[in-house]
């Protein structure tokens, strides 16, 4: 299962959203966190994502670990693999898209992600949430959304840039999904549907269908 929202990981105001999206496991949660996409940001940065993570699912009362990975590197380690082949719900968190994309692709991290969607959850926000698409503002992403873009951030005036540009770049090749705070597309096999507080947006063209929690969505809309 493939869950991806456009802002708010780890704050108050999706709690409740997380716990609802936990019991889609068939099995306990052992959660995976990860602010890869932030690995060349601050010491201080980094630590704040950690310690938001740690936070958030402590009060959500899982097994829980976030994972220091920076780079390709890191996500590559022995002991990070090892981690992978026991989690069923990973979580990548903001940052750098771009940065993001170039630490996994196509490396034994990412065979043991597409291990991990088989039997639980990928889940992401942001940087998290765009490198799930076929392409991105620069660049191409993992293609876990076929003929997509993702757009996080819709509707906030801050990150109005990001919907603007790709639209201009996209030329209507791909189909645009956009993403609100706090709200999860959700891709289980060939289902596709929506959970949480605010709205997604499939853009194609001239078509814009909107969708809420609890709504189930035409997978042709993505095709």
């Amino acid at each position: 299962m493939i869950a991806i929202t456009g802002s708010g990981e780890f704050l108050p105001s999706i709690l409740d959203v997380d716990l609802k999206l936990l019991n889609f496991l068939d099995e306990m949660p052992y959660v995976l966190t990860f602010s890869t996409a932030a690995g060349k940001e601050s010491n201080e940065r980094l630590l704040y994502w950690e310690n938001l993570a740690i936070n958030h699912f402590s009060k959500l009362d899982v097994n829980h670990k976030h994972i220091d990975a920076r780079n390709r590197n890191d996500l590559n380690k022995e002991l990070v693999i090892r981690e992978m082949k026991k989690a069923n719900f990973i979580f990548f968190s903001g940052g750098s898209p771009n940065h993001l994309y170039e630490s996994i692709k196509d490396s034994e991290f990412s065979d043991e992600l597409r291990n991990v969607e088989a039997r639980g959850i990928i889940a992401g926000c942001s940087a998290g949430a765009m490198i799930m698409g076929e392409k991105m503002i620069k660049g191409v992403g993992l293609n876990y959304l076929q003929n997509t873009i993702v757009i996080p951030h819709y509707g906030e005036s801050f990150y109005s840039w990001i919907s603007n540009t790709i639209k201009l770049l996209n030329r209507g090749k791909y189909k645009l999904l956009c993403l609100e705070k706090d709200t999860y597309f959700i891709k289980d096999r060939d289902q596709l549907s929506v959970l949480g507080k605010q709205k997604v947006h499939i853009i194609y063209k001239k078509d814009h269908h909107t969708f809420s929690d609890g709504d189930t969505i035409d997978p042709s809309l993505l095709q």
